[in-house]
């Protein structure tokens, strides 16, 4: 039923009452209830593949489950950092709709699944048939469940970050940003892992590595550039920090997070490094491990260089030129240059681009990339172009 709702979705193009409309008149032995239910979960299905590309077309779904889904390959790879790390055995704390749970059962870990909600605990069942499912708050019946542990066995948690808020549109709510207002908050997760307990937690990409315990590690992932998740971890693996980069080309950078090594002015390249450097707060051991590359202001996330650098975590540019800050002027530099089609990068800067642009009223021409930063604690405005 839901593949025929995800095609009558399509065909209406997401018009969900000329969906059911449909469906009525190709099925009418079926309930009215239950074509509005296999709607809702085409509908998220939907969601579950635009949003986070899980192939959800034989699970089992709610929306507030969804938010906390996790994108397949990070999922796979935390399960394999967690098996091989010695663990035979995962006990998931919010195990929501299973998306870990069925990583992990794929990694060959035993997994003691907990869920608080009836519905969502009934879809894991489903979802992870697999897997041993609890119903019932993993706070209070993690202490009869400690015991079945090994000393490489792992508990895991999926931290609760949104609150009942939601967005305008009702879609997602909204996040939570201090971690002792997760559920469970960070002082309970961390205070496991002070009982010989090995400890595992996905938190937000932007979660602070100063915020890790002495002798744990973390993982700070992105996708095609946007950062996803970050994982904390009460053992270390080799390295005390990772920024993880996902994509056709991935890649690990790991780190201790050294101290600031200083600045540079701008040089002939300029280099955007990827989120998870940024996140992971790896730059500055980023550039002591790449010759050449420096740190352009401590409040900014933009490195330079002399000499071009190929490396698959940065995007490289040719500064061709020093551009005024002033906005009547600059539209005057850019007329000179016969750019009309401009492109403003100003990442960490409390800039409205589209405003800017509006400002700007440049006639047609062809086009261009400014970027403005803050280098050496005054704002520049630079004209470049894309290196490689």
């Amino acid at each position: 039923m839901r593949v025929a709702a995800l095609a009558a979705l399509k065909d209406t193009q997401g018009d969900a009452l000329a969906a059911n409309s449909r469906l009525r008149r190709q099925f009418p032995e079926i309930q009215a209830a239950d074509i509005s239910a296999a709607l809702d979960q085409a509908t998220l299905s939907s969601v579950a593949l635009d949003r986070y590309d899980i192939d959800a077309t034989e699970l089992l779904l709610t929306r507030d489950g969804l938010e906390q889904g996790t994108r397949p390959e990070v999922a796979k790879l935390r399960a394999q950092h967690i098996a091989h790390s010695g663990a035979e055995i995962v006990i998931d704390m919010s195990a929501g709709l299973g998306f870990d749970v069925r990583a992990m059962l794929d990694a060959g870990l035993r997994v003691i699944a907990i869920e608080r909600d009836p519905t969502t605990a009934a879809y894991l069942r489903i979802n992870a048939p697999r897997a041993q499912v609890i119903d019932g708050d993993s706070v209070q019946i993690i202490e009869d469940l400690l015991p079945q542990l090994g000393p490489h066995d792992v508990i895991f948690f999926d931290p609760a970050r949104r609150t009942g808020r939601r967005t305008l549109d009702g879609s997602r709510a909204h996040p939570e940003r201090d971690p002792e207002r997760w559920s469970p908050s960070w002082s309970f997760v961390t205070s496991l892992a002070k009982r010989d307990v090995r400890v595992c937690a996905k938190v937000t990409p932007g979660f602070s590595p100063a915020l890790l315990p002495d002798s744990w590690s973390g993982i700070w992932t992105s996708m095609n550039r946007d950062g996803v998740e970050a994982m904390v971890c009460s053992w270390k693996d080799g390295a005390v920090r990772t920024a993880r980069m996902i994509d056709e080309t991935a890649a690990d950078f790991v780190g201790s997070g050294i101290d600031y090594p200083g600045s540079i002015p701008v040089s002939r390249y300029l280099h955007e490094p990827d989120v998870s450097l940024v996140n992971a707060q790896l730059l500055n051991d980023f550039c002591i491990k790449n010759h050449g590359l420096h740190r352009i202001d401590e409040d900014s996330t933009w490195l330079t260089s002399q000499e071009p650098l190929s490396h698959p975590m940065i995007r490289s540019y040719r500064v061709d030129a020093i551009l005024p800050n002033d906005t009547k002027a600059l539209r005057k530099a850019l007329i000179a240059r016969e750019i009309g089609d401009i492109t403003i990068k100003s990442k960490g800067m409390s800039i409205n681009t589209d405003a800017m642009r509006r400002e700007l009223k440049l006639p047609a021409g062809k086009p261009g990339t400014i970027i403005i930063a803050i280098a050496n604690k005054a704002r520049v405005t630079l004209l470049v172009h894309h290196n490689g």
